[in-house]
C-alpha cells in the first residue's frame, strides 16, 4: 500500500495528511491545516476523509475538503468537526480503499482519539497516540490525561504492524512493535514530556 504525506513540504505548523490512492478511492487521514492545503487542492479527488482527533492541526482544511471534493468524513465524535461526518465506533471496521480498517477508540490525547489498523495490510494510523522512537502524545492540553494516553497504547500492544502512519513526524517502517512498546515505557515513567 503506497501512502504518501501530503503536509511533507508545508512551512506552516500542521498534522500530517496521510493519503492513499486504491481501488479507485482517494483516502485521507486527516485533514491538516495551513499551507498544506496546497497540496489537497490538487488532488483529482478526494472520496473518504477519516479524522483521528479534533484538534485545530488535523481539521481546519476540512471545510475546504468539503467544499471541493464532497467526500464521506468519519470521525469518534462527528459533532466536533466543523463539517457534517459520520461516527465511528470502537472495534467496528470501516473500508478504506477495499480494505479493513478496525477503529481502537484512544483517548489521553483528545477524548475523541482513535487509530486505525488493518491486519491484512498491518498497517496502524495513530493520530497523535504515539510517535517515532517511543514518542508520544501531549497530555498537557484541554482533555489530555496521561493515565488514559498509556491505557490507549497498550491498546495497541499484540498488533502485528509493518507500516506506522502518525500525526506528526516519519512514518515508521522497522520495529514499529517495539517502538509502540517503548512508547509504553517512556509514558509509564511519568516524567513530564510537556
Amino acid at each position: 500500500m503506497k501512502v504518501q504525506n501530503l503536509a511533507e513540504e508545508a512551512s506552516d505548523f500542521t498534522g500530517n495528511i496521510w493519503k492513499f490512492k486504491r481501488n479507485g478511492e482517494t483516502v485521507l487521514i486527516d485533514a491538516g491545516t495551513g499551507d498544506s492545503w496546497k497540496q489537497i487542492q490538487n488532488l483529482e479527488k478526494v472520496d473518504k476523509v477519516v479524522i483521528t482527533h479534533s484538534h485545530y492541526d488535523h481539521v481546519d482544511n476540512l471545510p475546504k475538503i468539503a467544499d471541493l471534493f464532497s467526500p464521506r468524513v468519519y470521525a469518534f465524535e462527528p459533532e466536533n468537526l466543523p463539517v457534517q461526518a459520520s461516527e465511528l465506533v470502537e472495534g467496528e471496521k470501516i473500508s478504506l480503499g477495499g480494505l479493513d480498517f478496525e477503529i481502537f477508540h484512544t483517548p489521553g490525547h483528545r477524548d475523541d482519539s482513535i487509530c486505525l489498523h488493518s491486519r491484512g495490510e498491518k498497517v496502524l494510523f495513530t493520530g497523535d497516540l504515539v510517535f517515532p522512537e517511543g514518542g508520544f502524545g501531549r497530555t498537557d492540553l484541554d482533555q489530555g490525561d496521561r493515565d488514559l494516553l498509556i491505557d490507549s497504547i497498550k491498546k495497541l500492544e499484540g498488533l502485528e504492524v509493518d507500516e506506522m502512519y502518525c500525526g506528526h513526524e516519519e512514518a515508521v517502517f522497522e520495529d514499529v512493535e517495539e517502538q509502540i512498546s517503548r512508547s509504553v515505557r517512556e509514558a509509564e515513567r511519568g516524567e513530564s514530556k510537556y
